[in-house]
């Protein structure tokens, strides 16, 4: 009986170190209070929804990172709109957000600081047909779609191209 408590009570104490050691530094919460705000705004906006978040920030902010879903078939120059207004969302409320700068590895951070990635699916969410693009990834200041291949979990990417290349584009487009 002893025994089992002895074991109780190391056991919380290590949960409790655990648990209660570890404190975020401050430009790690803004950074996610930035991030928690750009999700809502595009999920809003655009109805993409957030499934994850990540970065680089060991010793200040490198890179900041954001993962959604989307529930739309799209053609190639919609998928290019669809991200370039996600990637200028984030970094717009980055660069404007004074507490973070101080934190940023280089300021004003640009499309090689961020990462955003988004998967597709039918509106009924189940996944898209062959042929039809299924991801989107921007990762270091190049975005490449891609399409389900014929065979299970096989991709091939249909276009590659920088962030100022697929920007251009769309603002063409919009003029």
């Amino acid at each position: 009986m002893k025994f089992i408590f002895n074991l109780q009570v190391f056991i919380v104490i290590l949960f409790g170190t655990f648990s209660c050691g570890h404190q975020s530094p401050r430009y790690v919460k803004i950074a996610h209070k930035i991030t928690d705000d750009t999700a809502k705004k595009l999920a809003k906006e655009k109805n993409l929804v957030l499934i994850g978040t990540g970065g680089g920030m060991m010793h200040d902010i490198q890179m900041m990172a954001m993962s959604f879903n989307f529930y739309h078939e799209v053609n190639l120059q919609e998928a290019r709109e669809l991200v370039v207004y996600a990637i200028r969302e984030y970094l717009s409320d980055i660069n404007s957000n004074e507490k973070v700068r101080p934190y940023l590895h280089n300021y004003p951070f640009t499309a090689k600081n961020v990462e955003v990635r988004i998967f597709l699916y039918e509106p009924d969410r189940n996944t898209l047909p062959p042929g039809k693009i299924h991801c989107i990834s921007a990762t270091h200041g190049s975005i490449s779609y891609y399409v389900r291949g014929s065979e299970k979990y096989s991709r091939k990417n249909i276009c590659e191209e920088t962030y100022e290349q697929a920007l251009k584009m769309v603002s063409l487009d919009t003029k």
